[in-house]
């Protein structure tokens, strides 16, 4: 009894204590807590709601078997992307993303792939619950059986429900490919096939749609507590990317227009009609939650401007035309304008119709014009690392050749951003990506550059060391490390001159091949040199006695001591 006291005896009430409580608790306890209030909730509502089979119902009315199966089968289809196709399956947290991005015409593997593969784990992930919230919706709206009055299943072709859900998988197979046909530069993942299923949902059921917009954010939140129960958080210091400008906001806003068009065309083949009010307000909503507002442009070395009036006003314009296309009693413009049948259009749904279908055909002409004219590759400095068809480098200032794919009249400097970093290109592939900005490689100490293609894949590490002198500046070295080859130094920044003045002579830290100097000058000529000396340990250079001590390093001359520099070691390294 007495040993099993001492064994529920508390630990002491501070920092260390808790957190060795808390962690050991094992990982099933915090889960089945999770999962005993899941099902209380869950009985809760059953037992109030009593649906009496109501919702199966309902579901059975519009779905064989009361399931979207075309939006199931079009999700199994990503997942084997992710699987078969770039690795995942012996890598499920860390896929080949890099040939599967749509980068050109000329690379049709990257044109087929990209709609559906996605940059890791956490991507696919998000896209495969966006796609089943609002796949569903977009599913249920179609139905699997007809909806004319007086129709029947079976009765035609169209109206066989293997062949509906035929047509919901093709359709999101299509929408793939078409979104990652007319993109804006490359881009990867399934995001603009979910955004035009929620533009398609959004037309025939918008509060719906509103409601699963805040739900499956939040639900995704039940997984995440399940998968890590608990966490704990400390203020610190770390870099983080501007993670809007690496969003396909194009890609998005092209997807969710495609949509619309497609369930404005339904709309008016079936005679229905919407509640203009709902329309704007789902349109409204979802274009701002999900930042289609974001209107931005590169200023080069990692800085971005975005447009919040331009864009917001955008979202709303947007919204107003989507109300004027296809709400309303009459919808004959949009199925008119497609067929070519003008009679007895209302002026006023033309027009819109034709704004949304002008917008598309605008982006798709964008898009096409940047898929011709994408980067060869090549352009990197001579000590790049090749695995098989591509080469990686270090380089800084450069263009960058992924937005200067075309000259445009008198918008030279907003095509010819400069960037440094990691580069990895590929004429092949019509591949140039910065991998690693510079920012990021000085934040984080090093880095992996992950190629390859279909059943291989190679990885490389790119390391970077430097000193900071007293005054700001720094001078550092950036070595490559190549999986199964020698590493290699890539590159050498310039020196860093320390902003004093020591018994007339200025102390310089440069970069060599095989270790960092510290250099003496006076008149600003060097007059001698020598290795930074190891922790601890002190050397000599034109009478200045120079000592490290842990990160820092000092120099004295006749008693006077003083810090001259400071070694960068990123934060995850400490």
């Amino acid at each position: 009894m007495s040993a099993m006291v001492l064994a529920l005896a508390p630990l002491p009430l501070t920092t260390s204590g808790i957190r060795a409580t808390i962690d050991a608790v094992p990982l099933w306890a915090w889960q089945l807590v999770l999962a005993a209030g899941i099902l209380l909730s869950v009985g809760i509502l059953y037992r109030i709601a009593r649906p009496r089979g109501r919702w199966g119902q309902r579901l059975r009315s519009r779905f064989v078997l009361g399931l979207p199966w075309g939006t199931l089968l079009g999700l199994a289809f990503v997942v084997c992307v992710y699987l078969f196709v770039q690795g995942g399956w012996g890598n499920l947290r860390d896929p080949v993303s890099l040939p599967f991005q749509a980068t050109s015409y000329a690379y049709p593997l990257g044109i087929l792939t990209a709609g559906f593969a996605h940059l890791g784990w956490s991507h696919l992930f998000g896209n495969l619950w966006a796609g089943l919230v609002f796949g569903s919706i977009a599913e249920f709206a179609w139905s699997h059986y007809p909806t004319e009055r007086g129709s029947e299943s079976f009765s035609s072709w169209h109206r066989h429900p293997f062949v509906r859900i035929g047509i919901v998988f093709v359709t999101i197979l299509l929408t793939g490919l078409v979104t990652a046909a007319f993109s804006w530069g490359p881009i990867i993942g399934f995001s603009g096939v979910t955004y035009a299923m929620a533009g398609f949902a959004l037309v025939f059921y918008p509060i719906t749609t509103l409601v699963a917009l805040v739900g499956w954010s939040r639900l995704w939140h039940v997984y995440s507590a399940f998968v890590s129960p608990y966490s704990v958080a400390e203020a610190q210091v770390r870099y983080d990317t501007v993670g809007w400008a690496s969003t396909a906001i194009q890609g998005h806003a092209f997807g969710f227009l495609l949509g619309v068009f497609v369930a404005a065309l339904l709309l008016r083949r079936r005679r229905r009609t919407g509640h203009p009010e709902r329309i704007w307000l789902a349109a409204v909503i979802y274009g701002i939650a999900n930042g289609l507002w974001r209107v931005y442009w590169f200023l080069g070395g990692g800085q971005y401007v975005q447009f919040k009036a331009v864009g917001t006003a955008l979202v709303l314009v947007l919204a107003g035309l989507i109300v004027a296309a296809v709400a309303g009693p009459d919808r004959s413009a949009v199925s008119r304008l497609a067929t070519g049948d003008r009679s007895s259009d209302s002026p006023r749904r033309l027009a819109a119709a034709s704004v949304l279908l002008a917008v598309l055909i605008t982006m798709s002409m964008v898009g096409a014009m940047v898929n011709l004219a994408a980067p060869a590759g090549g352009g990197l400095p001579d000590d790049a690392v090749e695995l098989k068809d591509y080469e990686i480098a270090y380089a800084e200032n450069v263009t960058n050749q992924q937005i200067a794919v075309f000259d445009l009249p008198y918008l030279d400097q907003a095509t010819q951003v400069r960037t440094s970093g990691v580069i990895v290109t590929s004429e092949k592939r019509h591949l140039w990506r910065v991998a690693i900005s510079k920012r990021a490689l000085e934040a984080r100490g090093s880095g992996r550059v992950l190629v390859g293609g279909v059943g291989w894949r190679s990885s490389l590490w790119a390391t970077r060391s430097g000193w900071s002198v007293v005054g700001g500046n720094s001078t550092y070295r950036v070595f490559f490390d190549p999986k199964d080859r020698e590493k290699r130094l890539v590159h050498t920044s310039s020196p860093a001159v320390a902003d004093l003045t020591l018994a007339n002579r200025t102390i310089e830290l440069r970069p060599a091949s095989d270790a960092f100097e510290v250099a003496i000058k006076r008149d600003n000529r060097t007059v001698d040199k020598v290795a930074i000396p190891e922790d601890g340990a002190t050397t000599t250079v034109d009478g200045v006695t120079v000592t490290r001590s842990g990160r820092d390093l000092y120099a004295s001359i006749d008693g006077t001591s003083i810090r001259i520099a400071n070694r960068q070691v990123p934060p995850t390294r400490r």
